[in-house]
């Protein structure tokens, strides 16, 4: 095993430098015959310590970008577009593959000023449905009620 210090190569020749930071490695291809040991060793040692702070900073910046968004109302969301989807599913007596074009923007809705104006834009999202929509679009106003419209993460300036 090498010892390699952070201070000037006479101070690791004398053994000691106090304050001087220590790095323990295992010698390389089984002996070390190189004439500069030390100070490669603390090369590595230093690019070691740098790789691992890269790692660090990088899984920090990974968990920062989750926690842009809200979990809870993301998961509301996606159980809504599940139920509008099984509910469309229903209306239009088809699959999921075989439905018609129909957009149901539920932040569009959010925009509209009230109640009688997200069903009418439902109600015109629906107009070639042949069964009756009414209970449809009372239960997702419900379901919408109390919810926030989802805007982009915003990007933190450096």
């Amino acid at each position: 095993m090498s010892v390699a210090t952070g201070g000037s190569e006479t101070a690791a020749a004398a053994g000691g430098g106090g304050g001087n930071r220590v790095f323990f490695q295992s010698p390389r291809g089984g002996g070390g015959s190189g004439g500069s040991s030390g100070s490669s060793s603390r090369e590595d040692s230093v690019s070691a310590a740098a790789a691992v702070v890269q790692v660090q900073q990088r899984r920090h910046q990974q968990g920062k970008v989750t926690v842009k968004y809200d979990r809870k109302e993301l998961r509301k969301r996606l159980v809504l577009e599940e139920w509008i989807v099984e509910q469309l599913g229903q209306l239009y007596g088809c699959e999921e593959e075989e439905m018609p074009e129909v957009e149901i923007d539920i932040d569009d809705l959010l925009d509209a000023a009230n109640e009688e104006e997200r069903a009418l834009k439902l109600q015109e999202t629906l107009v070639d449905c042949y069964k009756p929509t009414e209970e449809f679009i009372k239960e997702l106003l419900t379901r919408i009620r109390g919810m926030r419209k989802l805007s982009p993460p915003q990007k933190k300036s450096i």
